[in-house]
């Protein structure tokens, strides 16, 4: 983000996993580490008003992040590295 991006006045968040999806994830993984992934992934950029996260495999995630008119800005992964879940774009 830029300084002096506008940020979006709310954010609408996607997770496209259902809920044995995220129950398998976090078992895989460290459910705290895991629920700090979707967090970060949710509040990245505000200047984005959409973000669909996605279930990437087995441990790892994709975030896409749309603009006002629904088109596609950016795209980060989520990667696991057996401890922690590394970010990038």
């Amino acid at each position: 983000m830029k300084c002096g991006d506008i940020m979006a006045e709310h954010r609408t968040v996607i997770i496209h996993m259902d809920a044995v999806q995220q129950q398998t994830m976090q078992h895989e993984t460290d459910h705290t580490e895991w629920y700090r992934a979707i967090g970060r992934l949710s509040t990245w950029n505000m200047t984005f008003p959409t973000v669909n996260i996605y279930k990437d495999g087995d441990t790892d995630m994709v975030a896409v992040y749309l603009n006002e008119q629904g088109e596609r800005g950016y795209v980060i992964g989520a990667v696991w590295h057996g401890d922690h879940y590394g970010f990038h774009s």
